[in-house]
């Protein structure tokens, strides 16, 4: 089985999938947990929201229609992610 990709914030708090890639909330999950730095974590606070995505990013303080840029809005899931350790082990 091919895994989903989850991309995680800077700091590895928060994990984000698109929702079209995944069957369910579940399914987002078990992701998540399987590619979180091989630590063991918690997932709560699981949410859809709509994202906006850009490799080439958007400058600040600016008004660009969204025709011009490579941004794309889609529904990701949302979660709060808490590294608990190896085998329950908090991590010092």
């Amino acid at each position: 089985m091919i895994s989903k990709q989850i991309t995680f914030s800077e700091d590895g708090d928060v994990a984000y999938g698109r929702v079209k890639d995944f069957c369910n909330r579940d399914n987002f999950t078990n992701a998540v947990i399987e590619q979180h730095y091989q630590e063991v974590c918690i997932v709560e606070n699981i949410r859809i929201e709509p994202c906006i995505s850009t490799l080439e990013g958007i400058g600040a303080e600016m008004i660009i229609p969204l025709s011009s840029t490579d941004a794309a809005v889609e529904y990701y899931f949302v979660a709060d992610v808490s590294e608990i350790g190896i085998a329950g082990i908090e991590k010092e």
